[in-house]
């Protein structure tokens, strides 16, 4: 790799000619401790008849200092040092002789001490060697909103004038008979970079915006989806439409909203009247629509673009209360250059939706119905929605739920990067009382991603990928094209439940994906068992159940036999099922097996240890006259559990019972590997080992966290390693037997009873695997 031409290089590693150095003058004496330094010495290089090259074979290690005043290492590696109080006086900072002075403001925000040393640094060089160029301007508009200077910078000006350092390097400027600024962007600059230098008044054709500490072509495109941190510099953030706009149009184009308080206030009494008045009137509904509002509008960084349109599909059956609040959400949030439609699908509603809302009302708001007069069920209605759907993107939400602003984006940026790819959104709550959305989870984290278990359920997690092994089901974005070629929803599906399971393994197997989108968060109202949440349609008995074990019997071959064996589907143990309606829907595609799939996600079936290589029974070592074991206190097998807790049984001989008496390891470790606690095997319960102190009287287990790290291990308690330790939590406490009882504690280990592994075997779901990925998986979970 030969060295290469820069216009600029880092300050502090580079190699000069001793004579060279000085011919050129050094470094300017008058600057201070540090910043500016390169800059000053790119200019005079290339100013004054010489080049600057990169050595890409030259390497030099480097530590890079901690931005923070502590980091466990001392001042060795703080950043920006200490700063005498002589300096900060001559400066002028923000605090003089113990005295708060005032801030002042660098890009449009308060700087500390140490900016101003460096922006001081930087006036110098502009006014040595920028000159009167237009480009010193440009730089003194973008660093400090205005081209004339505030007082507190022009005397840094007035000083360089009168300063005999500065004067110096004019001096062997003119000596030396160095180009100016403007043949430096031309001849050096330009022809480096293919553009003018962004203070260059010609800069206009490759303008970008200055974000803060990045730079963006708009500042609509500062954010990246991190917000207001990263919307600084030549932008402000609106915190009303929570959008980045520049600085000189915020007053314009940020209107202000009602208070949060307010507006949940005047919509809970809307909402409050609307139901006094459906009791008055006999239980008719009354509509409930939300104040009107501007709807949002496409940003200026798509516009003149090519943009996918979406439909909304929303399946509402007996959704009288929520459905209208529920398509104006989506209106109001959605551009019209995006949203092509929202599809109400009323599911035989009576009486029917339209009569809360009139097909030419709900029109104004890109309504369209379509009405089922026979129930459909939840599955049937999103297929008709689909089928009356015209945009390039199908959104399948609930008809009770508050997409948030910007929702949109992320669907129609995968979608259009890839068209067999669906996305899921972040769920949040949905307070249906006030229309709005309470809490907002951490970026990264929230509800967008399941897990399938062999028991036909669904798990959520999360992890640092943005893949969804499987879809919760209510609420998506997928390209119609790709909807279509994977054969839509079952048609034999009745109701709801397992099309969720059925539409993720078709989409990983038959080659496309599944991501989660951590921008876009859709409040939901969950079903609490309160009258106002209660599901109003009905669905068959045995119907869930039914779909869940034909997705199952489609798509995961011999794994099915394991579904079989929980007891929820014991009815289909040797019954026919006829799935075809299924596997005849993605025929023509190329699709791989289940064995492939769970190989995709190793690191939830290997790693998280859902499909353990090993389960076996905890027994009790030190309690005389019988053979006790750890068992669930309440739950058999299930995946749809609670919070349960350990108690000790008498160890059972058999492992094909319903007994939650069998245990594996579970759960990722801080490195990635497994496993860091106990899952009891065939259900969703691990050992809570974070919830117990020294002297609890109970060991609690909880809904496994396959993020878990180190929770509760198994560890030998003498070199012998028979005998066994049942380690808790991050200090030295154990699971022990209280002496003279069946009862558990926790101790400290050295006082704690010792267990052994009993009866271990290798379970069916792993046996199934092929000797390949057996080999591929180390045979050890």
């Amino acid at each position: 790799r030969e060295p290469y031409e820069t216009p600029f290089g880092p300050g502090s590693l580079f190699a000069i000619r001793r004579d060279e150095f000085w011919r050129l003058g050094g470094y300017d004496e008058g600057l201070y401790v540090w910043g500016g330094e390169n800059t000053e010495m790119a200019f005079k290089m290339w100013m004054c008849g010489g080049r600057m090259l990169m050595v890409p074979c030259s390497r030099v290690g480097h530590m890079y200092r901690q931005h923070k005043e502590k980091d466990g290492r001392g001042a060795l590696t703080r950043w920006p040092p200490t700063l005498p109080q002589e300096m900060t006086d001559r400066l002028g900072c923000a605090y003089k002789n113990e005295t708060y002075t005032g801030r002042f403001i660098v890009l449009r925000h308060p700087a500390d001490n140490f900016t101003r040393i460096t922006t001081r640094n930087n006036l110098r060089i502009m006014e040595t060697y920028v000159g009167d160029h237009p480009a010193k301007l440009a730089y003194y508009k973008r660093m400090f909103g205005q081209e004339k200077l505030m007082p507190e910078f022009q005397r840094f000006i007035d000083e360089w004038k009168g300063d005999p350092a500065a004067q110096k390097q004019v001096s062997l400027m003119k000596k030396n008979k160095c180009h100016d600024f403007e043949w430096w962007d031309k001849y050096v600059f330009m022809r480096l970079t293919g553009r003018h230098h962004p203070w260059h008044p010609q800069n206009g054709k490759y303008k970008q915006v200055n974000c803060g500490n990045h730079k963006a072509k708009t500042c609509a495109l500062c954010p990246q989806g991190n917000g207001r941190d990263w919307c600084n510099g030549d932008c402000s953030w609106c915190a009303t439409s929570s959008k980045c706009f520049p600085a000189e149009e915020l007053t314009q184009k940020c209107m202000k909203a009602p208070k949060k308080a307010a507006l949940e206030a005047s919509m809970k009494a809307v909402i409050e009247a609307a139901n006094i008045q459906k009791e008055k009137a006999g239980g008719i509904h009354l509509p409930i629509h939300l104040p009107p509002r501007e709807r949002v509008k496409l940003p200026e960084s798509m516009k003149d673009k090519p943009i996918l349109t979406i439909s909304v599909v929303l399946p509402c059956g007996f959704e009288h209360d929520y459905f209208i609040r529920t398509a104006e959400s989506v209106f109001y949030e959605t551009p019209a250059e995006v949203l092509k439609e929202i599809v109400i699908v009323d599911d035989a509603s009576a009486p029917p939706l339209e009569q809360s809302w009139s097909e030419a009302a709900a029109a104004k708001f890109g309504v369209k119905y379509v009405r089922l007069n026979e129930p459909a069920g939840l599955i049937g209605a999103k297929q008709a929605g689909a089928e009356a759907a015209t945009g390039d993107i199908i959104v399948f939400f609930d008809c009770h739920v508050k997409p948030d602003i910007d929702y949109w984006v992320p669907y129609v940026k995968e979608i259009s990067e890839n068209y067999k790819r669906a996305v899921i959104p972040v769920i949040t709550v949905l307070n249906v009382d006030t229309w709005t959305q309470p809490h907002r989870p951490a970026k990264g984290s929230g509800m967008s991603k399941c897990y399938l278990t062999f028991d036909a359920e669904f798990k959520w997690t999360n992890d640092k990928t943005p893949h969804v092994p499987i879809m919760s089901g209510g609420l998506l974005a997928i390209s119609r094209k790709w909807f279509f070629e994977i054969g839509g929803y079952d048609s034999s599906m009745k109701g709801w439940g397992g099309e969720n399971l059925d539409q993720s393994l078709r989409i990983w197997t038959c080659g496309g994906e599944i991501v989660s989108a951590p921008d876009s968060y859709v409040a939901h109202m969950w079903r609490d068992g309160s009258e106002k949440t209660k599901a109003k349609y009905k669905v068959g008995a045995g119907d869930a159940v039914k779909n869940r074990a034909r997705a199952v019997k489609a798509h995961l071959g011999d794994w099915y036999k394991k579904t079989l064996s929980f007891p929820s589907f014991k009815r289909w143990q040797g019954q026919a099922l006829d799935t075809s309606s299924i596997t005849d829907s993605f025929s023509d595609l190329t699709c791989e097996n289940f064995e492939w799939y769970l190989q995709r996600f190793k690191y939830i079936y290997r790693d998280a240890g859902v499909l353990p290589s090993e389960v076996f029974q905890i027994a009790a070592v030190e309690v005389e006259g019988s053979s006790l074991c750890l068992e669930l206190k309440t739950l058999g097998w299930t995946n749809f559990g609670h919070d349960d807790e350990i108690v000790l049984k008498e160890c059972t001989d058999t492992h094909t019972q319903p007994q939650s008496q069998w245990w594996h390891g579970s759960n990722r470790l801080e490195n990635g590997s497994c496993c860091g606690s106990l899952r009891a095997w065939n259900t969703d319960q691990c050992i809570n080992g974070r919830g117990v102190s020294t002297g609890a009287e109970k060991v609690p287990t909880h809904t496994c966290n396959l993020d878990s790290g180190k929770e509760v291990s198994l560890t030998p308690s003498s070199d012998d390693g028979e005998e066994l330790l049942l380690k808790v939590g991050l200090k030295d406490n154990c699971i022990s037997v209280e002496k003279g009882s069946k009862l558990l504690t926790i101790v400290p280990c050295k006082d704690a009873s010792k267990w052994l592994k009993r009866k271990p075997f290798t379970p069916i779901e792993y046996e199934m695997l092929s000797s390949e990925t057996k080999a591929m998986w180390g045979g050890d979970n």
